[in-house]
């Protein structure tokens, strides 16, 4: 049995509709708490109930609500699925966060932010165990539900926005690559140890027109060394790989990156 405080403010808004909408129908307060206990599996008191059909509380009156029909929230996925993170601190915030080296990866994203309704703060971190990193950081139990709930709700964005979803994530986790002698001979790529999120990306690139190909190129176990550094593959970790010439053009026209130095990497497939 959840209560209130489990639920989303989507989750929430639908609960309280639904009892007022009993209310109309002449049920009683203790009635329609039984209602929502069965239906929505829910407990809610009947002193809420009475509050709410009376107009005396509104739960979502201070809740910065998320627009769900933006595009931008594609591309907000697509970061999460990446480098993005969502987490409950010690003070009780749904936070939503991204660390990232590139200062325009992260405006993008904190503008991101903006268009689908938060106030994310943009700052610089520095830290003595690795390079400093911009940081976008913003507070939204609704975003964090969403985020943290069912993939295939994720996935139904990424499917009616594709564009800014690949953005999203080839910012995260794409990488690019031009010989500098011929053109010609160039790749582009993105990592992940996500085996579905991968082939969620490939199904949307065949539906923009861009072929590409998905390879396992560490197995779990495997050892690499990243920076001097050693590190042990936990999982299987795989590519996606896009080498066509015309699917590589394609993709810097439709898709591109909100990285300068993606992007100058990208605009050479242009000029073949």
């Amino acid at each position: 049995m959840r209560s209130l405080k489990d639920l989303s403010p989507q989750e929430i808004g639908k609960v309280r509709e639904e009892v007022r909408r009993l209310r109309k129908e002449g049920l009683s307060y203790s009635k329609i708490t039984e209602i929502i206990k069965e239906e929505y599996g829910v407990g809610i008191s009947k002193a809420t109930v009475m509050r709410w059909c009376k107009g005396e509380s509104d739960p979502l009156r201070k809740v910065r609500r998320i627009n769900f029909e933006s595009p931008s929230l594609a591309y907000v996925v697509g970061v999460h699925l990446g480098d993005g993170s969502v987490s409950l601190d010690d003070r009780y915030r749904y936070r939503i966060r991204l660390k990232v080296v590139d200062r325009e990866f992260a405006e993008a994203f904190a503008e991101a932010l903006k268009d689908i309704g938060l106030r994310p703060s943009l700052y610089w971190e520095n830290d003595s165990s690795r390079v400093g990193r911009w940081v976008v950081e913003a507070v939204s139990k609704e975003l964090y539900m969403f985020l943290s709930g069912p993939r295939e709700k994720l996935f139904e964005v990424a499917g009616r926005w594709p564009v800014e979803f690949l953005r999203g994530f080839f910012d995260s986790e794409g990488s690019v690559y031009v010989d500098k002698r011929n053109p010609r001979i160039g790749r582009i790529a993105i990592g992940n140890s996500d085996l579905e999120v991968l082939e969620l990306c490939k199904e949307l690139l065949e539906k923009l027109g861009i072929s590409s190909s998905i390879y396992l190129v560490k197995k779990a176990g495997d050892i690499s060394y990243i920076r001097g550094k050693r590190y042990r593959y936990t999982r299987n970790f795989y590519i996606l790989v896009i080498g066509r010439i015309e699917s590589r053009k394609k993709f810097a026209k439709l898709i591109s990156s909100t990285i300068p130095r993606k992007q100058k990497k990208l605009f050479k497939f242009l000029e073949l």
